[in-house]
């Protein structure tokens, strides 16, 4: 006897692409662990995480554990939903087959059940570490990022400081620009003064040194004629001097032969005579010592001459100095000036020859 087929309440298998479709939050699609854990089943081996990571190539145990669990949800679902066929309906030869088909299916059930609960306890296990590390890790990065706010903060608060030194510096600076120009123009202005005063000065200096060395030479010529004249007439009068001597001792010679000749000469007329030649001696020695002073002050003319050469070489060393400078130097040239001056109104007038 044929089994009837209306008589069997059994349904289909649902398909492997029947699993609802569900995306893994990493990457690994709940149709693709279902598919690769029917392939497995259909080999006669036990789905597990490892040999689905085998399967797939890769993915995450924590992604596949829950999907895998899903998947022996729907098997569960799949395997509830296949109809028992009734053992009187079918042939006793087929009955005992039946029964022992029965029993292995349901021993090969709850085989797979037990290993999937032992998979599903492991992979709770693994995903208990798992969320123990990652709440760790997460413990971790919440004290990381609360360091880094704090030295975040701290370094936008350091920032702030050196924005606001850095402003408050370019400010000083420009200030400072601005302050220093002001004052390099000012500078400037003044240097411009000074150096128009200073050239104004030197023209000035220049003009007085030359009305002053004119000066100064016109004297100095006065001063040498003067002198020259003066020795001349010294000369003269010395060499008079010494005529009228050799005259007066030629006449004094003749007079004392005469009166030596006249045995009548009086004592009173030979001192009379010896007087005058005394005198006139007298007279030669004073022409000498006048010639000497007038040598003298001629020596002395000379080296003033010489030391008003001297300070005009001082006042022409001064001009190059500063303003300063040049006020003390027109100052003791005034003052220099002034006592050349006294001294040459201080000089003694001219004598006249001396009565032989």
């Amino acid at each position: 006897m044929n089994p009837d087929p209306a008589g069997v309440r059994a349904t289909p298998p649902r398909s492997p692409t029947a699993v609802t479709r569900r995306r893994g939050p990493r990457g690994v699609q709940a149709e693709e662990v279902a598919q690769a854990a029917d392939a497995l089943l259909a080999r006669g081996l036990k789905p597990t995480i490892e040999r689905l990571r085998v399967e797939l190539g890769g993915g995450s145990p924590n992604t596949i554990s829950p999907l895998l669990d899903a998947w022996f949800v729907d098997l569960s679902a799949r395997v509830a939903g296949v109809a028992t066929p009734v053992q009187d309906d079918l042939p006793p030869d087929l009955r005992s087959a039946w029964q022992q088909a029965k029993e292995s299916a349901r021993a090969l059930a709850q085989e797979a059940v037990r290993e999937a609960r032992l998979a599903l306890e492991e992979g709770r296990a693994e995903l208990l570490a798992g969320q123990a590390a990652l709440a760790q890790r997460e413990a971790q990065v919440a004290i990381a990022q609360a360091a880094l706010e704090r030295a975040l903060a701290e370094s936008r608060e350091a920032c702030a400081t050196l924005r606001a030194d850095f402003t408050a510096a370019q400010q000083e600076l420009a200030e400072l620009r601005h302050r220093s120009t002001k004052e390099a123009e000012s500078l400037r202005a003044e240097v411009e003064r000074l150096r128009q005063a200073s050239d104004a000065l030197r023209g000035e200096q220049a003009r007085l040194l030359e009305t002053r060395e004119a000066a100064w030479r016109q004297e100095r010529e006065t001063l040498r004629a003067r002198e020259a004249a003066h020795e001349k007439h010294f000369l003269a009068e010395v060499d008079r001097a010494r005529q009228g001597a050799k005259s007066l001792e030629a006449q004094v010679a003749k007079e004392v032969k005469r009166r030596t000749q006249l045995e009548d000469a009086s004592a009173t007329e030979r001192a009379s005579l010896s007087a005058a030649l005394q005198e006139a001696r007298r007279v030669e020695r004073e022409l000498r010592q006048e010639l000497q002073e007038r040598v003298a002050e001629l020596s002395s003319a000379q080296a003033h001459g010489h030391a008003l050469e001297e300070k005009l070489g001082a006042a022409s060393q001064q001009l190059t100095d500063e303003k300063a400078a040049h006020r003390a130097a027109r100052t003791a040239l005034a003052q220099a000036i002034a006592a050349v001056s006294q001294k040459l109104n201080k000089r003694p007038a001219k004598r006249g020859p001396r009565a032989a």
